[in-house]
């Protein structure tokens, strides 16, 4: 549930996954030096199919051990008693995994201990899930345990590591058909894909990166102010355009010479860099308004707020209808620079256009040139397209209409407007960008929370409001 701050809490009883190495060194990059110690090196272990119940290790037992993790040793044993007695007792089966995985994290104990009690985990929650298919807490809390032992064993068995993670994400996904409404398990499903999208090559990374921000999108939509994933997506974007970055210098310094036709690919690969890091900067900064006293993401914004094309979230060019021509048998559709802030989504001023003119073409994360929109055949429009406030803004989806121009379609449905007025965007990931921005700045809306947008977006005005607060 929302807290009065707008953060999805932690459900009780679901356990935290915080991701994989790759997504920590870019929020390390973002917000400073993190411990990212890696695992000692420890054989693989395999998930235990057995159903048999496992006692806690009697070390933990003893008056060395911490009052809690003492506690927590008791009380599995005390459920792995009751699930003896009664195997078919799912309560004492499941809280028994509970305990196990609460161990493993808290023990302090080696990494073959904490690999062993994450396995009795996995098992236990096996056993709790044949006892009830609909268990979906279960199914989540053994994709969290499967992740953590990933974790443990991907310094020296990337293999068995990629195959817990594999596993994990199918618990994830199993999870959410019997509760597709959590958007915990959305999250860390996209994390575990994140992770995943590490240890393949090329066109298969890729697919994976797709797939982790397509998790990340529905967890917001389903839940706008659960900031962590607003987060989460922008960190993902962030390390991806990483990536993209070094294998593209890479690329330039094996090149000794370069012809027309690289100079071409050179072009878009900066464009496609370009255009993911704008990604990142636009959600961590909605990240950060949604939680504007969060030091993590404060961190992260001071090292992408120069990305973001200021004094507005988003800028692009999208497709519209001629106000003059709309309802009519002779709609006519032109291409238009749009801006977004945090007060309205309206066409661009005839100096903000002309700046977007001068950009170069754009490129999708797919992979695919995006051709640039010179205004041959139907030029950048120079008809007024009237301000859409945010507080007028009923829904925002994503649609695909065969009556519309070729591209992904932008529906908004206003207060004026009920029916709702389409733009068309060059592809689905622009369509998408544009649609998260105005469903979480209406959200910001709704919360009062637009303030910290505008701080964000126009960071010279925030430090004078501060001063002259402060006189």
């Amino acid at each position: 549930m929302p807290s009065e701050t707008g953060e999805v809490k932690q459900i009780d009883g679901l356990k935290p996954y915080k991701g994989g190495e790759e997504l920590r060194r870019a929020a390390a990059v973002l917000a400073g030096p993190q411990s990212n110690k890696a695992p000692s090196s420890s054989r693989g272990v395999r998930r235990s199919t057995s159903n048999a119940p496992e006692q806690a290790p009697v070390a933990l037992l003893t008056e060395a051990a911490e009052p809690a993790v003492r506690e927590l040793a008791w009380a599995a044993q005390r459920y792995a008693e009751a699930a003896e007695a009664d195997e078919n007792d799912f309560e004492s089966v499941y809280n028994h995994g509970l305990t196990l995985q609460e161990l493993a994290l808290r023990a302090g104990s080696s990494q073959a201990e904490q690999l062993e009690l994450l396995k009795q985990a996995c098992s236990r929650y096996e056993s709790a899930w044949r006892l009830r298919e609909s268990a979906h807490a279960a199914l989540y809390n053994w994709g969290v345990a499967l992740s953590d032992m990933a974790h443990c064993v991907k310094a020296s068995d990337r293999a068995a590591a990629g195959e817990f993670l594999s596993q994990a994400a199918e618990k994830y996904a199993a999870s959410l058909q019997w509760n597709p409404s959590n958007p915990q398990a959305l999250n860390n499903w996209g994390l575990v894909l994140q992770e995943l999208s590490t240890m393949r090559p090329g066109a298969e990374r890729l697919s994976l990166v797709r797939l982790a921000v397509a998790k990340f999108r529905r967890a917001i939509r389903l839940r706008p102010e659960f900031d962590r994933a607003c987060y989460n997506l922008g960190t993902v974007y962030y390390a991806y355009a990483s990536t993209l970055q070094m294998d593209a210098g890479a690329r330039m310094s094996a090149q000794l010479t370069q012809n027309a036709q690289d100079q071409a690919s050179q072009s878009s690969e900066e464009a496609l860099v370009r255009r993911t890091f704008r990604l990142a900067s636009q959600y961590i900064a909605l990240s950060s308004a949604l939680q504007p006293g969060k030091e993590t993401y404060l961190a992260s914004l001071n090292v992408v707020q120069h990305l973001l094309p200021l004094p507005f979230l988003r800028v692009g060019r999208l497709q519209a209808i001629d106000p003059s021509t709309r309802n009519t048998c002779r709609e006519r559709w032109q291409t238009h620079v749009f801006v977004l802030d945090h007060q309205a989504f309206q066409s661009a001023t005839t100096v903000q256009r002309h700046q977007y003119q001068a950009t170069p073409p754009r490129q999708s994360l797919s992979g695919t040139p995006g051709a640039a929109t010179t205004g041959q055949g139907m030029g950048i429009g120079d008809e007024e397209q009237a301000p859409i406030l945010l507080s007028d803004i009923l829904t925002v989806k994503t649609c695909q209409d065969p009556s519309l121009p070729k591209g992904h379609a932008i529906w908004i449905a206003t207060r004026d407007m009920p029916a709702g007025l389409y733009y068309v965007a060059e592809d689905r990931e622009d369509a998408d960008g544009w649609a998260d921005a105005m469903h979480l700045t209406v959200h910001l809306m709704s919360r009062q929370q637009l303030p910290a947008l505008g701080n964000v977006l126009q960071p010279d005005m925030a430090i004078s409001r501060r001063t002259t607060s402060n006189h």
